[in-house]
């Protein structure tokens, strides 16, 4: 099973991890950025006033550090963000491979098929060389998590073979 948390912790290199998180302090709504900040305060025993005028950056380290379980959803999020904001092409380009109608790589519609994991394993072929192998894994991987079963079960075993590769 891909969480988060192991997405984070095993598909993202520190600076990678680094930038996904840092999405969240940029662009989470801030009641959700708040709920975060306390339990960081609560965790590392810091006033809250002491996180929340840390510079992005050094918050997503921070949440780095202490990716708890409860905070999975808030994890989830910057996964989403990251690739909404930073991966829209990349993610474009796997839904046009696998005839997804989106806009922009976001999907506007739930009239569509699936991929299944031939199709998956096909567009990563195709997209071998355009694209950071480690951005990819952390697409599926996320792709999985935050979408329908369907599409974890096309997904998360192509992005096995590629991490057993």
């Amino acid at each position: 099973m891909w969480t988060a948390r192991r997405i984070l912790k095993e598909l993202a290199d520190p600076d990678r991890r680094r930038t996904i998180l840092t999405h969240f302090w940029k662009s989470a709504d801030p009641q959700h950025r708040l709920l975060v900040q306390a339990h960081l305060a609560r965790a590392m025993k810091f006033r809250e006033e002491t996180i929340r005028k840390m510079p992005p950056e050094k918050k997503a380290d921070l949440l780095a550090s202490r990716m708890a379980p409860e905070l999975e959803q808030y994890l989830e999020m910057a996964l989403m963000q990251y690739h909404t904001q930073s991966k829209s092409a990349m993610m474009a380009a796997f839904l046009d491979r696998w005839g997804v109608p989106h806009e922009n790589g976001s999907i506007e519609t739930d009239d569509y098929t699936p991929p299944t994991a031939d199709q998956v394993r096909d567009a990563v072929k195709a997209l071998e060389t355009e694209y950071d192998p480690t951005d990819v894994r952390i697409y599926l991987a996320t792709a999985g998590l935050l979408m329908a079963d369907a599409w974890r079960e096309a997904t998360w075993p192509v992005l096995e073979e590629m991490v057993a590769g």
